[in-house]
């Protein structure tokens, strides 16, 4: 298995964040995996985009494509950007943005977590995206839709500490019902049991300085790599900006990296004599 380098958003550290200009700045460079966020228009357009509003506070779901910013992409435009520059090889991840505490009532829901999935499963298949795309999210009900509706796709669960809740009472509203201290090998025995590809973690905190900074402390760690690759799940830790932590992570055996940064951790790999993802030029 190759290792993947997700560029996060497209390469936000290198370019407006989520636009085409990224993506194919990104196929341009070479990474193996285009990371990106989804949200939904008034008329079920499958937009991307991190946010669900724009700067002005109008959310998203209630707009049509026509209010949008032109720099916005639909998920369409993403598939035929890939066509364009033959990237055959290259995969998306795509990170569906519900909020799951929406369902608990405390802010107004536009849209179910079904209806979200739906459409945006609907879109993955129009543009034969399938066979070469997973769905990530924190919100593991979410994750357990996309499985029922196109069994075919491949599952990454995000996961930090904020949405799992270790040690806290009661269930997280983000695991669908589950209580992470109900097991004993907490976040790998549980996305195990749900039958999920791949763990997407924080890599540890403070992210932003990594393993340089004398307060950080790692969430990923050797047991967790190795206990993940014995329950049959990828590793993939997020958001991995700095060339020390991405090399650490590698000592680790992780399986691929989401980074703002892919020219770094294509350096990094490199000085590991790693593999290099292709790159894909405007033809």
């Amino acid at each position: 298995m190759r290792f993947d380098l997700q560029a996060h958003r497209g390469g936000a550290g290198l370019h407006p964040e989520n636009t085409l200009a990224a993506f194919g700045a990104a196929l341009t460079l070479g990474v193996s995996t285009l990371e990106l966020d989804v949200h939904l228009t008034a008329e079920d357009d499958v937009v991307v985009s991190h946010d669900p509003a724009l700067a002005d506070a109008r959310l998203i779901r209630q707009l049509t494509r026509s209010d949008l910013p032109p720099t916005m992409p639909l998920l369409r435009d993403v598939a035929a950007l890939l066509h364009s520059r033959d990237a055959h090889d290259v995969r998306l991840n795509l990170e569906i943005k519900y909020d799951a505490l929406l369902s608990t009532g405390s802010t107004t829901e536009l849209t179910t977590r079904a209806d979200f999935v739906a459409v945006a499963i609907e879109a993955i298949r129009i543009d034969r995206l399938v066979d070469r795309a997973s769905v990530q999210c924190f919100d593991w009900e979410v994750l357990r839709l996309v499985r029922g509706v196109e069994p075919g796709l491949r599952l990454n669960v995000l996961a930090s500490d904020k949405y799992l809740q270790p040690g806290e009472e009661g269930r997280s509203p983000w695991l669908g019902g589950l209580d992470i201290d109900d097991f004993a090998h907490g976040l790998v025995e549980a996305a195990a049991a749900e039958r999920f590809d791949a763990l997407s973690p924080i890599h540890g905190s403070p992210f932003r300085s990594g393993v340089g900074d004398p307060a950080y402390v790692p969430f990923v760690t050797a047991e967790l790599v190795d206990e993940a690759h014995a329950a049959g799940l990828a590793v993939i830790p997020y958001v991995v900006d700095d060339p020390p932590t991405m090399a650490a992570l590698l000592g680790l055996g992780v399986d691929g990296l989401i980074t703002n940064h892919p020219e770094r951790l294509r350096a990094v790999l490199a000085a590991h004599g790693l593999p290099l993802p292709a790159a894909y030029p405007p033809r």
